[in-house]
């Protein structure tokens, strides 16, 4: 009986914080809109900003970072 009263109460101090952090069901204020409103609008900034990057490097240019330290070729086509 003792191991489940002990049990019920470490329980019970887990569980209370985790009900202070629920909301207690009060009103919205006009800050928090506007706040949410205005992280509404960066996120489609940003998504807009990302597919005009991805637009722009649809095809990005390969380069040869050894090119200037190769051999050049023979008519032959060896080196």
């Amino acid at each position: 009986m003792r191991r489940v009263t002990i049990g019920v109460m470490l329980l019970a101090l887990l569980a209370a914080p985790v009900s202070a952090q629920q909301k207690d069901g009060r009103e919205v204020t006009s800050e928090e809109i506007l706040k949410k409103k205005d992280a509404e609008a960066v996120d489609k900034q940003y998504d807009s900003t990302l597919k005009r990057m991805k637009q722009d490097n649809a095809a990005p240019v390969r380069t040869d970072p050894w090119a200037n330290m190769r051999a050049p070729a023979t008519s032959d086509g060896k080196r």
